[in-house]
């Protein structure tokens, strides 16, 4: 599986993204919303349950810089838990968070499962996107139109304690 980066309009390297918002503005638009966060100081979590060392919480201030990604048109959008995600097979090492995926198994599935083609209603392309919570992936025939909101439109942070390992 391989990926194209070249025309990609986002931050480029390993940020740490919050996703705060998806959802559709409009029948079949997909709108997400992400937000840079920091990782606070490294902590234990000590739970009756189960402790976990080495971990960090997720912090999103009102400083924290904000994209909107936007699909006007898209086949099919799925979003996954990151803490059960696995790499694909043949999938490349993340060099970003937003890529184009080049025949992935999402990709396989949705052009066995939909009558979408590259005849209608276009050359189809997944983008994935990783975040600190969650993986994102999207089958539609244009890119997103990606911008960064200001302060004021950024929307809210995580609506609960969140961590991450490391």
């Amino acid at each position: 599986m391989a990926t194209d980066q070249d025309d990609i309009k986002f931050p480029p390297g390993r940020l740490d993204l919050y996703l705060t918002e998806i959802g559709e503005p409009l029948d079949n638009q997909l709108r997400i919303v992400v937000r840079q966060a920091s990782l606070g100081k490294s902590t234990i979590i000590d739970d009756p349950i189960f402790a976990i060392e080495n971990v960090r919480q997720i912090e999103v201030t009102s400083q924290s810089l904000t994209w909107e990604l936007y699909w006007s048109n898209y086949v099919a959008y799925a979003v996954r838990n990151e803490s059960y995600w696995i790499r694909e097979e043949g999938e490349p090492d993340f060099s970003g968070h937003l890529s184009r995926r080049i025949n992935s198994a999402f990709m396989r599935y949705v052009t066995s499962t939909t009558f979408a083609t590259d005849d209608y209603p276009g050359p189809l392309q997944h983008w994935a996107l990783s975040t600190l919570n969650h993986c994102l992936d999207v089958i539609s025939a244009e890119p997103p139109e990606i911008r960064l909101l200001d302060p004021a439109e950024a929307g809210r942070g995580p609506t609960s304690p969140n961590f991450a390992k490391g």
